[in-house]
């Protein structure tokens, strides 16, 4: 069994930067995928301060949350997350500058986030900066990789940054640009690679990827933290080249559809569907990796990875008496060496049920305990907030 916290789905993506996104169903540096751990919890505190800022911010407001985990490529530890909101411009939304640091056996995290918002709130700007040093496991590549479950030790350290702007172009939608630039140095013994049936290029494990490309969001939820009805969607489209400061070439895009139906009092049916494919010289630390941004429960991330992902799952939320509530969620889908043999491959499904409890009177904020299973594992979660 493997206890964990999941990531997420992170809009503020800084720590390490994705390769493409904190969020959902991207492809990203197994560093990468392991910080979102970490920014998962700065955006749930995030977004529990930001509903709770209804009125205009007068003054700046300061929120500390440390956060317990169990992660399994990270083991137990301990998120300390720092928080302030504040409205310089009386924006429909406080502008947010956080911190948070992470510290579990032998890896470590650190990052630095900014959101601003302008032209009363149609602009938005996302900074952020990050380090982390992280031992963790690679299984290889693609499927027969993952069954096998033999993996080797891995180990990153990586610093990276982003800025992302999106403009408000419609009711609900909001278009924009993202730059990231990541320094990513990974150790393994080559010699055992045979073991897992991989083959890296030494040059693979000391890289900067960097990418400038379009990034897209719908989001019409009648609420950030536990929506019950409305959309969101996201996309993103990146180019990693020399031209931007990257070692690689390879293109990457990846997309998410989340969406909330109220089905009766207290019952809410959640769906989701999420993609990643890359294209080029992808390095393996670029691939996308199945688990991620919980696509699916019960996997670890980056034991299955590949140049293409599918995920889809539905969720049924039921709110009970006295500040208890309950869920149940199934899924299935596939990782594979190209979109279009996505389906060919061997289906990786996950079921599993949950008990939420409510931390606030005032606010939908939920305490979350997953229990997941999958043909050859089970995984309990522990985390604040709801998987998607």
């Amino acid at each position: 069994m493997i206890t964990r916290r999941p990531a997420a789905s992170f809009v503020l993506y800084f720590v390490l930067l994705s390769m493409a996104g904190i969020g959902t169903g991207h492809a990203q540096s197994d560093a990468l995928s392991a910080t979102h751990e970490m920014t998962a919890n700065v955006n749930d505190a995030g977004k529990f301060s930001e509903e709770a800022e209804k009125k205009p911010v007068k003054k700046t407001n300061f929120v500390v949350l440390p956060i317990p985990q169990s992660n399994p490529a990270l083991g137990s530890g301990l998120t300390l997350v720092g928080l302030a909101l504040y409205n310089p411009n009386e924006s429909e939304r406080p502008w947010v500058s956080g911190v948070a640091v992470m510290k579990a056996g032998s890896s470590s995290m650190v990052g630095a986030v900014q959101q601003a918002t302008f032209m009363q709130n149609r602009l938005r700007l996302t900074a952020g900066i990050g380090h982390a040093d992280l031992d963790l496991k690679f299984y290889g590549i693609g499927t027969a990789a993952g069954d096998r479950g033999v993996s080797i030790p891995l180990n990153q350290v990586g610093t990276g940054g982003m800025v992302q702007a999106l403009y408000q172009v419609g009711d609900h939608w909001f278009l924009g640009l993202r730059y990231q630039n990541v320094n990513l140095k990974s150790e393994m013994d080559l010699s055992q690679l045979p073991r897992i049936g991989a083959v890296i290029p030494e040059a693979d494990l000391r890289r900067t990827t960097a990418s400038l490309g379009p990034a897209i969001e719908y989001d019409s939820r009648d609420d950030g933290f536990y929506p019950t009805t409305g959309t969101y969607a996201k996309a993103n489209l990146n180019f990693y080249t020399s031209a931007f400061g990257s070692d690689v070439n390879f293109r990457q895009f990846s997309a998410s559809w989340n969406r909330y139906w109220p089905y009766s009092a207290g019952v809410v049916i959640a769906g989701r569907v999420a993609t990643c494919v890359v294209g080029g010289d992808v390095p393996f630390s670029d691939l996308c990796m199945y688990g991620r941004n919980n696509d699916l429960r019960g996997y670890t991330t980056g034991q299955y990875r590949d140049k293409s992902m599918l995920a889809a799952q539905a969720e049924v939320r039921w709110s009970l008496a006295h500040r208890w509530g309950a869920v149940a969620f199934g899924g299935i889908g596939s990782i594979g060496p190209s979109f279009s043999e996505l389906l060919q491959q061997k289906m990786l499904p996950s079921i599993g049920a949950g008990i939420r409890w409510q931390a606030s009177k005032d606010y939908k904020m939920n305490v979350s305990l997953d229990v997941a299973f999958t043909k050859d594992d089970r995984a309990v979660y522990l985390y604040v907030g709801e998987a998607f």
